[in-house]
């Protein structure tokens, strides 16, 4: 089992209940091994202006195969216009952990 097989879907969300929307149903779909939720202050241009918004930032643990499933997922239930999904890969990681995210999503 290689690391690199594994990474971080990072997405933000303006709305709580959503992220809660997006994560229940990656971890439903078993797209997921783990989501994390975070509260955030994003700084940003967006068409001409800078912005300055609260948001949720939710890191999503699942294997690199799944990317564009947990993709797909997000930009049904999103509402933003551009969403952010962006994935970093594990190059490290504890290899029991990495073994648990492979346990915990489908191939």
């Amino acid at each position: 089992m290689k690391s690199t097989h594994f990474c971080i879907i990072t997405t933000t969300l303006h709305d709580i209940d959503l992220a809660k929307s997006i994560i229940a149903v990656l971890l439903e779909k078993n797209l997921a091994a783990c989501v994390q939720m975070h509260l955030v202050e994003s700084f940003y241009n967006w068409q001409g202006k800078m912005e300055n918004t609260k948001e949720v930032l939710l890191q999503i643990k699942t294997r690199v195969t799944l990317f564009e499933k947990v993709k797909q997922e997000i930009k049904t239930l999103h509402d933003y216009e551009v969403p952010e999904i962006i994935m970093t890969p594990i190059i490290r990681g504890n290899s029991a952990y990495l073994k648990w995210i492979e346990d915990e999503t489908k191939t």
